[in-house]
């Protein structure tokens, strides 16, 4: 029997056809987006909002990685962040982190498990 606290994101098998994916979220109250993507054979995910400026790092680029594909960026700014921990490399924010999201992946289905998170339409 599933979690009821589970979320629906897609299958593994559709988020590796694409660099990444977008849900509309609710977390911890605050309406936003959450960034879904594979990154050397792991699913991450993380709430779509860079602290330097306080937009979606895709808000002028339809893209998240920079031109090596090893980092995520921030298509306003340039500001660059480790995929597997969200830790910003950018001397203006060094040290701060994305939100991460926790994932859970069943039968090929890959699901959010926040307690604080909803799907918005």
């Amino acid at each position: 029997m599933q979690d009821n606290k589970l979320k629906v994101i897609c299958s593994l098998e559709d988020l590796c056809k694409v660099s990444y994916l977008t849900r509309k979220i609710i977390f911890k109250g605050q309406p936003g987006s959450a960034l879904v993507f594979l990154f050397d054979g792991h699913a991450y995910s993380y709430v779509n909002h860079c602290m330097h400026m306080h937009r979606p790092l895709n808000c002028e680029e339809d893209a998240v990685f920079d031109e090596t594909g090893k980092l995520l960026r921030c298509s306003m700014h340039g500001f660059v962040f480790d995929p597997k921990t969200g830790e910003c490399q950018s001397p203006v924010c060094l040290g701060q982190r994305l939100q991460a999201l926790r994932l859970q992946e069943s039968d090929g289905i890959l699901f959010f498990a926040e307690k604080h998170l909803v799907l918005a339409d």
